[in-house]
């Protein structure tokens, strides 16, 4: 990923006026929903789920990728993402919806050249709509809680941000959203994460601690470790079995070098991995 972040960033032409350096919110992107109830008719409904941003970063790349969990089925999403301005006329981007995986892929990059200008995404820490996505609810579908989250890629990896400097890449705050069908009401059921997933730690470079963010989609043994360059394992943050939903470590690095650290997470006969830099 960070091969493919400098190789698109390099090609950018910079401004002055781009905001390059984060003053002190975290960047986010908001999932709504436009309802959180539908109703188990016979006829297909649609649930829009918009995308809004913070943003006081010119983000010029961003990876989000997706995946929907209907445990119960008949919810899949419909292709063509509707795009709001100052987005709606953009080349630099591409979604990919894989129905039987549950999956979208979304990627972006700003080309900031003439003729073929992007906008970064820049929405000066206030919120801005910038697309929406479309799932379908098929006729009859069974009551559930269906829920949109953010997961992790093999080719793209997790959640990023990146700036037009080509070399300043962040995990961005996420509000992922659910919805219910039929008789079960969002306060029924307590919404599971769609997928086993591994966040990357935030902030990232971080001086003494970090907040190491992941998600599992069961019950089950966990571990979470950390390494340095030379494989080695510096520190065991969890050790046991834990519950299905989010859960957040924080790792304080106080007593440990300068250098580049690999978070592990390993649950369910599958690991991830997450690349952090400690600065002092």
């Amino acid at each position: 990923m960070r091969t493919i972040l400098i190789a698109i960033t390099v090609a950018l032409i910079t401004s002055p006026a781009l905001a390059q350096q984060d003053p002190g919110i975290q960047d986010s992107v908001i999932f709504i929903t436009s309802s959180d109830h539908f109703d188990s008719s016979g006829e297909y409904q649609y649930c829009f789920v918009e995308e809004w941003a913070v943003t006081d970063d010119s983000v010029a790349f961003y990876n989000i990728p997706l995946r929907w969990h209907a445990p119960r089925g008949g919810v899949i999403c419909g292709t063509g993402t509707l795009w709001w301005p100052p987005y709606d006329c953009l080349d630099a981007h591409y979604d990919t919806v894989l129905v039987e995986e549950s999956y979208v892929r979304q990627l972006y990059w700003a080309s900031l050249d003439s003729p073929y200008y992007c906008p970064p995404l820049f929405t000066d820490g206030e919120r801005l709509h910038f697309k929406s996505l479309r799932l379908i609810i098929s006729p009859n579908a069974p009551s559930q809680l269906v829920v949109l989250d953010t997961c992790f890629d093999d080719l793209n990896g997790s959640v990023l941000f990146g700036l037009a400097d080509g070399l300043t890449a962040f995990t961005p705050g996420i509000q992922r959203a659910f919805f219910s069908i039929g008789s079960v009401g969002i306060d029924d059921e307590n919404p599971i994460p769609a997928s086993f997933s591994l966040a990357q730690n935030y902030p990232n470079p971080f001086n003494a601690a970090t907040t190491i963010s992941y998600s599992l989609p069961e019950k089950g043994p966990v571990t979470l470790s950390i390494y340095n360059l030379l494989g080695q394992k510096v520190a065991t943050l969890f050790e046991g079995v834990q519950q299905a939903g989010e859960h957040k470590v924080v790792w304080n690095a106080a007593g440990a070098p300068s250098g580049v650290y690999f978070a592990r997470l390993e649950a369910a006969q599958k690991s991830q991995i997450a690349r952090m830099v400690l600065l002092k």
